[in-house]
């Protein structure tokens, strides 16, 4: 074997740096596509948080929809009552006051009562 043949094993310097080079870009262009990977994965767990924060959201402003009018018809039903209540207490008034005015003019047309007194 003479000097100037080498070994395959050996490499020389320049060899060495171009085979560095190499690896150093392919573990660029690995990291890379594991970059991108990640940032994909990220991306659709994003929009499937997204989406779930969505239908959260609506589930919750329905929710509150229906209390908001489920309050509203307690609310009226109470105005209702206090209005029929009211109503009824003004139709006994209008009863009373109805019979004492016609007992009154009954009472003036046959002469009992004058009709100025409040008696």
């Amino acid at each position: 074997m003479s000097n100037l043949a080498k070994p395959k094993a050996e490499l020389s310097p320049l060899d060495q740096i171009r085979q560095a080079e190499a690896d150093v870009a392919r573990q660029i262009a690995s990291a890379r596509e594991a970059a991108g990977q990640t940032v994909a994965q990220a991306r659709i767990q994003a929009e499937d948080m997204l989406g779930d924060a969505r239908q959260i959201g609506k589930r919750e402003g329905e929710k509150r929809y229906r209390e908001i009018v489920s309050n509203a018809e307690e609310e009226e039903q109470a105005i209702i009552a206090q209005a029929c209540n009211r109503a009824e207490h003004l139709r006994r008034r209008a009863s009373q006051r109805l019979a004492e005015g016609v007992r009154r003019a009954l009472n003036a047309v046959i002469g009992l009562e004058d009709v100025g007194e409040d008696g």
